[in-house]
């Protein structure tokens, strides 16, 4: 064979060989970055799931010793009577709305936890772990006035509806006794206002009436803050969709100038202005392409599926303004699970 072919030969092997060795180192580095993410994942999913228990732990101590030192409290301060079964009933009901507040931010814990258990099952090839296919709450009970769902948040709603009501029963029978008691003291100063008549004790109306007025006043609460707690959903779904939809045609630029998408952002957070929400999209529109990465990557999680990759980036763009999952911003955005009425 004459020199320059077999030289030009030569040179193709040469090229063939690295072009092979090149793809084998690429898809070593490749199976290695895979199997490093895994290893990570696996990681978070039992730091997640050590979490879910914590706060599955701390609701259950909670039901079980509220009910319990309500109804003691109760009891006790009750045998006390006047201004001191008022202010201990007033305390523990001060500590039961605390404690209803402390549960209702750990549910919204304890549901991120479960929606983020269950992208990482997905993750790792188990679209039929425990979290990716939890059942949902399917009995209903058929009452005459009402239906009753067999839930978690069903029975932790009774619970501290009952206790709450218990205290404010606290509050107001002892009023309402020594209103009755100064009202006759004022009218017949001669009667002896806790002396029983021959048909009630002296107390027994006014602890009626308290009951009656503890239990509506529960029942118009938390009425009310379902409605409102409602609302808010579907107005941050709303909002949730329409910034995922107008960022996925921005860049960090165009989302700090624009006051519609931070002004969806602000209802997202919660904020009283969106001076914070564009100093974060100024901060990173500063930051080179390889830094931005750091924060929104550009290989996003497959764990997050859409037929459109920038709803993907737009909604991790979102997360790090508001600081909500940028799971549930893309869930909103393709209305995968809760579908949410086309923004006004």
């Amino acid at each position: 064979m004459p020199r320059p072919y077999a030289a030009t030969l030569s040179a193709l092997l040469a090229a063939l060989a690295l072009g092979r060795a090149g793809r084998r180192l690429r898809a070593e580095a490749s199976a290695e970055a895979e199997k490093l993410r895994r290893e990570a994942l696996l990681k978070e999913y039992g730091e997640v799931c050590s979490n879910f228990r914590l706060l599955t732990d701390i609701r259950f101590k909670l039901l079980a010793l509220l009910p319990v030192a309500t109804a003691v409290a109760v009891a006790t301060s009750h045998q006390a009577g006047g201004l001191i079964a008022v202010a201990v009933s007033l305390f523990g009901l001060a500590v039961t709305i605390g404690l209803v507040v402390y549960n209702a931010r750990n549910d919204q814990l304890y549901i991120e936890l479960v929606g983020r258990a269950a992208a990482i099952e997905r993750s790792l090839g188990l679209p039929d772990g425990a979290f990716a296919n939890r059942p949902r709450a399917w009995l209903r009970i058929e009452l005459p006035l009402m239906r009753w769902k067999i839930e978690h948040g069903t029975g932790i709603a009774l619970i501290y509806k009952a206790s709450i009501a218990l205290w404010l029963f606290g509050v107001l029978a002892p009023l309402l006794e020594l209103a009755r008691v100064a009202l006759l003291r004022a009218r017949w100063p001669g009667l002896d206002p806790t002396a029983p008549a021959n048909w009630v004790e002296p107390s027994a109306v006014p602890q009626l009436v308290a009951f009656a007025l503890a239990v509506l006043l529960t029942w118009r609460v938390a009425a009310r803050v379902n409605a409102q707690r409602k609302s808010r959903q579907d107005r941050m779904r709303d909002s949730a969709r329409s910034a995922v939809e107008t960022a996925a045609a921005m860049d960090w630029t165009d989302i700090a100038d624009s006051p519609t998408l931070l002004r969806d952002c602000v209802d997202l957070t919660g904020a009283d202005s969106s001076d914070e929400l564009e100093a974060r999209a100024r901060f990173y529109a500063g930051l080179g392409a390889a830094a931005v990465d750091h924060y929104a990557p550009r290989e996003l999680p497959l764990d997050m599926p859409t037929s459109d990759p920038a709803l993907r980036l737009a909604a991790y763009r979102i997360a790090l303004l508001t600081d909500l999952p940028p799971r549930w911003l893309l869930d909103c955005a393709s209305e995968r699970r809760l579908p949410s009425a086309p923004p006004g």
